[in-house]
């Protein structure tokens, strides 16, 4: 049989054994919660890298186009100050 002194250890764990569980279990909620956020701003900074990485690929290729379109015009450039330096011989020999 139970003494007094035993059966109020028993309660007395039997209450903590309870708070620990109720405790467990909010631990348990918030953890959810917060796995659902770092799961969204997961997904969301995934889609932004993309994003990026998709506007990263457009601009080197504008870069590229740009660059060539330079070089065009840089080559244009050369050509007429050539003939430009022929011209002025050419008016000298005149």
């Amino acid at each position: 049989m139970m003494t007094e002194m035993a059966k109020a250890q028993t309660d007395s764990v039997v209450s903590s054994v309870e708070s620990m569980l109720a405790d467990a279990g909010r631990i348990q909620t918030r953890c959810r919660e917060r796995s659902e956020q770092l799961s969204a701003a997961a997904l969301e900074l995934h889609e932004e890298t993309q994003t990026l990485r998709e506007q990263c690929q457009a601009s080197q290729l504008d870069m590229a186009r740009l660059r060539r379109t330079l070089d065009e015009l840089l080559d244009t450039k050369h050509a007429y100050e050539a003939r430009e330096r022929q011209t002025r011989k050419l008016s000298k020999q005149l």
